[in-house]
């Protein structure tokens, strides 16, 4: 971790110097050289390359639940809502709507009775 005299920390996107206390961390001393922290920090203060952390954990357990099993959009939902108590359904149902919209998921038209939720066209992992 590249830092001046003053303490201050560089990061490589801004290329400049940027004091520790403006980037609001509990902790500013950075003597913990942990790269992780570090890339946890980049990417809270660049949102460009931002990762939410609970909602992208939401979007690779819908891909990991539609690989594992058939589900319809509601059941979809209620399986989310039971691993991820602490997220309302209004998040999760937004993530699909945008997923379904995108064509990342699709409903699957093959059988009428059978609308299921599968990978969709444009679905890239």
């Amino acid at each position: 971790m590249k830092t001046n005299e003053e303490g201050h920390v560089w990061l490589e996107k801004s290329q400049a110097y940027v004091c520790p206390s403006y980037l609001n961390k509990t902790y500013t001393d950075f003597s913990d050289v942990d790269a992780e922290w570090l890339y946890n920090l980049y990417q809270k203060h660049f949102p460009n390359a931002r990762v939410d952390g609970i909602k992208s954990q939401v979007k690779d357990e819908i891909f990991n639940l539609i690989a594992k099993d058939n589900y319809k959009k509601k059941n979809l939902i209620k399986a989310l809502r039971n691993k991820f108590p602490e997220i309302s359904s209004g998040i999760i149902c937004r993530i699909i709507k945008n997923y379904l919209s995108l064509r990342v998921l699709e409903i699957d038209k093959k059988y009428k009775t059978k609308p299921f939720v599968v990978k969709g066209k444009y679905y890239v992992k």
